[in-house]
Order: structure tokens, then C-alpha cells, then sequence
């Protein structure tokens, strides 16, 4: 199938069913790559989810795990369901998976979260953590996403383009613009979501999330493009895809299982004969 752009799907590691049946999409054309969320497990299981997914054609983008999984860079401590104890552990294996199946599957990106924090107050240690963390786990595959200003409670680092720059400071590759996470920040802040979105042409974006939220929503949601409610400003972010065809867009759901695919892409295709201009 011939496109103008360039699309993929989102699934976790450890969901084995969703991502054949993804890479079935592929097959067919209807898809460029699968981005793979890594879910850090114990090596045996890791290794055998590993091999599935090397045997699969499909192109992928690897995702790191993020504080919901354990990896939290900016405050690594600020992470549920963990010991203190066990988190430098955790993190260490987190991300030697994270690079091992960057290496094995040949994915050129590896999108990661800065994290979440506890209050304004701490964000410039947030930010030296962050830069920490960077130090520790340098890799020029690193893709750094913008996150959405607050979430259930807790603010996040690195939520325009402008303090993904900062953090970056020379040592990360690349960004990764999540359309739905800037919807939710500029609502937040009281910004412009065009203005902002312009903001990301002085960076080095290499890839792109896409969903959608709540109309003037600030929390992060993931919905459906075509959710009735849904408040994304299609006409700059298809604007935005269609003037740089060569970065990748996936689309990501709070449930990435097959059954939502088949017609987001139908309805993303729609949108960009719409808006793409």
C-alpha cells in the first residue's frame, strides 16, 4: 500500500498474541513498524519473549519501560510497588533488556520518559537526577518524549520542546513528539497548542506518538482519534505529519490490543486526507 506517511502500531513485550497479529498487519502493508513497549521480567522469560519477537518481519521501535514499570529517571525512588532497596536493581536489568533488545531486534530509536517528580519544588533535582540517569545509561539511541505537565497528581519533567532541549543538553539524540501529551500540557499551562507544536520544528524529532483526550482535558487519556469528545487539534498535527513524511508516527492506546488497530488506521488515513496539506 502506498502512503504519504508513515505508520505503526503499539504493543507490550510481554503481549505475544497482540504483537503476531501486528506483525500479520505488516505483512499486509497496512503498517511500517510495530513499537514495542519492554515490560522488564526475569531473564529466562525475557530471553523467550526476545526470539519471538526477532523472528517476526515486522521493522520495530523499542520503547523503554517507564515509572509504571520500575524506571523512573528523575526520582528513581518514586516508584509503586517497589522495595527501596530492589529499585537500582530493577532499573539496571530495566534497561540492560531495554538495550539488548534495541541491539537484537535493530531499532535505530529508544523512546524514553524522563519520569515523574513529587512537587515544583524538587524539579531542578528531578532534573540533575535526570541527567544522572543519562550519564549512567548513555546511548545515542536514546529518543526522549515529551510528557504531559501533570498526572494523577504528580508533575513530570520535560513536557514542551523547549525543556526537552534542556534536558537533552547535547546528550540525547533525538525527541519523540507525543501530539496527545502536548494537547494536555498546554491546557495545563494556558499555552497555545500551535505555538507550542511549532516549537518542535528546532528539534531533532525522530518519531511520533499520536492518540487523543478529552476536549481541554490536562490528563493524559489515550483515547480514540475519532472519540466524540476528543479535543486534539487535528488540523496542526496532520499538518505537522504531512511536512515531515519521513518521521514515523505510532499510535498508542491505554489498551494496545489488536482489536482497536484495524480501524484507527482507517480513521488516521481519513484524517490525513483531510488535513494533511
Amino acid at each position: 500500500m502506498i502512503r504519504q506517511y508513515r505508520i505503526g502500531c503499539a504493543v507490550r513485550s510481554d503481549d505475544e498474541d497482540t504483537f503476531c497479529a501486528l506483525d500479520g498487519l505488516h505483512a499486509d502493508g497496512r503498517i511500517d513498524h510495530v513499537q514495542v513497549q519492554i515490560i522488564p521480567e526475569p531473564e529466562p522469560v525475557f530471553q523467550r519473549r526476545l526470539d519471538s519477537l526477532a523472528a517476526a518481519a515486522a521493522p520495530i521501535v523499542i520503547h523503554a519501560p517507564h515509572h509504571a514499570h520500575g524506571v523512573n529517571p528523575c526520582a528513581p525512588a518514586l516508584c509503586d510497588g517497589f522495595a527501596p532497596e530492589e529499585i537500582a536493581s530493577h532499573v539496571e536489568q530495566a534497561m540492560h533488556q531495554t538495550t539488548e533488545a534495541a541491539d537484537t531486534l535493530d531499532s535505530a530509536i529508544i523512546v524514553l520518559h524522563a519520569g515523574r517528580f513529587t512537587d515544583e519544588e524538587e524539579r531542578q533535582d528531578a532534573a540533575e537526577a535526570f541527567a544522572g540517569f543519562l550519564d549512567r545509561y548513555h546511548d545515542p539511541r536514546l529518543t526522549l518524549e515529551n510528557l504531559p505537565a501533570v498526572h494523577a497528581g504528580y508533575p513530570f519533567l520535560g513536557s514542551t520542546a523547549d525543556e526537552l532541549a534542556a534536558l537533552g543538553d547535547g546528550r540525547i539524540g533525538g525527541y519523540c513528539l507525543d501530539f496527545a501529551h502536548l494537547y494536555c500540557t498546554v491546557n495545563y499551562r494556558h499555552l497555545t497548542y500551535t505555538d507550542e507544536l511549532r516549537r518542535f520544528e528546532d528539534l531533532n524529532v525522530r518519531h511520533q506518538h499520536i492518540s487523543n483526550s478529552i476536549r481541554g482535558s490536562v490528563t493524559d487519556q489515550h483515547l480514540e482519534l475519532d472519540h466524540p469528545e476528543g479535543g486534539l487539534d487535528f488540523a496542526a498535527v496532520f499538518g505537522r505529519i504531512a511536512a515531515h513524511p519521513s518521521v514515523e508516527t505510532t499510535l498508542e492506546y491505554k489498551r494496545d490490543s489488536y482489536g482497536i488497530y484495524p480501524r484507527q488506521l482507517a480513521v488516521f488515513d481519513g484524517l490525513y486526507r483531510r488535513y494533511g496539506k
